[in-house]
């Protein structure tokens, strides 16, 4: 054969001209078994609803699984350690040596486990995809209190002192969510007044009501928004702040007390943290790890850098 009819036919072009890439199938390194992919499906049909509480988590983009697996590790850990809530034991094993080897119905069961309409009552930690990259929620139930839990994980990572106790790699940012409504005016002063009456004394309220603890105190209010674009982040501020007693002043450095308020999409969740909030790297684990793992920590990464830059 002509050494001519062995080369390759060149490439097609597409409308605009430009070569087209055929694919080589794959799944860009994702590989996954038909009881991963059943498991990521069902989780991604949850969605929030009026009412949850729970907590949002940012993490690296392309890793949400492995954030989500790592989330629900921490939650069950510190739900057993905060409010002696055992974590589920993996007792199906049972199940699966009455029924034989088969692999087949022993996935379909668990799937079906896992579907809304038949998941238990008394999940405490119900994990949630969304379908923005980065972005993870994780429904819970009391006696979990989304605030004392976020605190405590990210104290705890505070105090780290050597690598190896670091507990997470892909996850970044957390927000407790207290109570979620409608992200509508009239949603944000319902869900407002409802987490505000725990800490503050509320407009029109009289004065010589006490306010928890008998503390006046400062406040500021941080509003964050995903995939919303009807209210705006100024008129927000302004209806949370207008609910709030004159007593309570704002205080932009060092308040007392800090206001988190997220708005995604149709959803608007809200709570009240403690002022260290901003020392605590705004809840945001990894920053909270790099910090206490200190000096040794950013010395690789400037070495990385510089090493980058002598080759270039």
């Amino acid at each position: 054969m002509d050494s001519s009819e062995k080369r390759k036919q060149p490439p097609s072009n597409g409308p605009d001209g430009r070569p087209v890439k055929k694919s080589k199938g794959g799944s860009n390194g994702r590989w996954q078994t038909p009881h991963q992919k059943a498991k990521l499906e069902a989780i991604k049909g949850r969605s929030l609803e009026v009412g949850d509480m729970g907590i949002w988590t940012t993490c690296v983009k392309g890793k949400e699984r492995q954030a989500l697996a790592e989330m629900v590790d921490l939650c069950e850990e510190y739900g057993e350690k905060l409010y002696d809530i055992k974590r589920q034991d993996p007792a199906e094993a049972k199940d699966d040596e009455d029924g034989g080897d088969d692999i087949e119905s022993s996935i379909k069961k668990e799937v079906q486990d896992m579907k809304p309409a038949s998941k238990s009552k008394d999940l405490i930690f119900e994990p949630m995809r969304m379908n923005l990259d980065c972005l993870l929620f994780i429904r819970t139930k009391p006696p979990i209190d989304p605030v004392a839990l976020v605190q405590r994980i990210c104290k705890d990572a505070k105090g780290i002192t050597e690598k190896s106790q670091r507990r997470t790699r892909f996850i970044n940012r957390f927000t407790p969510v207290t109570l979620t409504a409608k992200a509508t005016e009239a949603g944000v002063e319902e869900v407002a007044k409802s987490v505000l009456a725990k800490h503050f004394q509320l407009a029109g309220e009289d004065e010589q009501i006490e306010v928890p603890k008998g503390d006046a105190y400062s406040y500021a209010i941080r509003p964050s928004f995903r995939a919303h674009n009807t209210l705006k982040r100024d008129d927000v501020i302004k209806k949370v702040a207008l609910l709030i007693a004159p007593r309570h002043k704002v205080n932009l450095s060092s308040p007392d007390k800090v206001i988190l308020i997220d708005i995604y999409q149709t959803f608007c969740g809200m709570s009240v943290v403690d002022g260290d909030w901003e020392s605590l790297k705004r809840y945001n684990l990894h920053e909270i790890y790099l910090s206490a793992l200190g000096t040794d920590e950013k010395k690789k990464r400037e070495k990385i850098t510089q090493t980058e830059e002598l080759e270039d």
